[in-house]
């Protein structure tokens, strides 16, 4: 396939710096899926892509080429949406990179999903954008995303005091297995599964339960996911 360039938006989920002044940027883009670039200079003076373009969850509006399965080249960049909270609230700050690595490690390189595009993007702006409670945004987030990624859990086979297996991805009635999950945390768990925009108001420590169960869901899922190691970090602010 030759290169092709190509105007799209773009949420960046992973930069690693390569040399002295280089990254290697992987972004989701709405156009053409998952792409990685090379982005050089990002560090002088004089470079009109500063490294701080490329931070996690950053929404951009670029010109790119790409294809070849190789690392595109970004022509022209700029911020789609500035973010007012979530680089300044520690709290958001740290949720960025818990979606950031899930997102990162999830997510194939395939060809382009727009659904999937709009319900990362629009998460972010709520995510930036809302003054209210947001301690389940984690929880609610992944569920929601393994719609996209082909392993939601099948809420139909609920039923009051049922426990959820997360091996199968059903509830049952009978508990008999290390991966399921007792039938309070199921209840839970169906909730913001089935009504992820009710306000649910778990404490903390039913709170980091639905987490960890989410985390070994996908751990389980997910190919080749086989750690998330921002939640730990995450796991200790739902305690605080």
């Amino acid at each position: 396939m030759a290169k092709v360039t190509t105007k799209t938006e773009a949420i960046v989920l992973q930069s690693i710096k390569y040399g002295d002044n280089s990254l290697i940027v992987k972004m989701l883009t709405k156009e053409a899926g998952v792409q990685s670039f090379m982005v050089k200079g990002v560090f002088g003076n004089k470079s009109k892509m500063k490294a701080a373009l490329f931070q996690n969850m950053t929404l951009l509006d670029i010109v790119a080429d790409f294809g070849n399965n190789s690392l595109g080249f970004i022509r022209e960049i700029s911020l789609s949406h500035c973010y007012k909270s979530i680089t300044t609230d520690i709290k958001k700050s740290t949720i960025i990179i818990f979606i950031s690595e899930l997102l990162s490690k999830s997510i194939s390189e395939s060809d382009s999903d727009t659904d999937l595009f709009n319900f990362i993007y629009n998460s972010m702006l709520w995510l930036d954008e809302t003054t209210a409670d947001y301690a389940n945004f984690p929880i609610i987030f992944a569920t929601q995303l393994s719609k996209f990624l082909g392993f939601f859990p099948n809420i139909d086979t609920y039923s009051e005091g049922s426990s959820f297996d997360l091996l199968d991805g059903n509830f049952k009635t009978t508990f008999n297995d290390i991966y399921q999950i007792d039938s309070e945390l199921s209840k839970y768990f169906y909730k913001i599964c089935n009504h992820p925009t009710e306000t649910l108001t778990p404490n903390n420590t039913i709170r980091r339960k639905l987490l960890e169960a989410i985390v070994t869901y996908y751990k389980l899922h997910a190919n080749d996911l086989r750690d998330i190691k921002s939640y730990e970090i995450l796991r200790m602010l739902l305690d605080a």
